[in-house]
């Protein structure tokens, strides 16, 4: 990709990095509203699917790591 002199332009620094910040909070935010998105979606242990709970020590035992 060719640019011509004409197509550049100059941006003060101080307002590049402003810009970039806004990117990552919008990122950050879009990021954060799909992942609470998710969490709404998930039927999690107040549906009427059964789900297992387990102590600390059962999950140990149930995954081998009880001494």
């Amino acid at each position: 990709m060719s640019v011509e002199v004409t197509d550049m332009v100059s941006v003060p620094h101080a307002d590049w990095e402003a810009l970039r910040a806004e990117v990552k909070r919008l990122r950050r935010d879009a990021g954060a509203q799909a992942a609470l998105s998710r969490m709404q979606a998930d039927p999690g242990a107040d549906s009427d699917e059964s789900a297992v709970t387990f102590t600390e020590s059962e999950l140990a035992a149930a995954w081998g790591l009880s001494e």
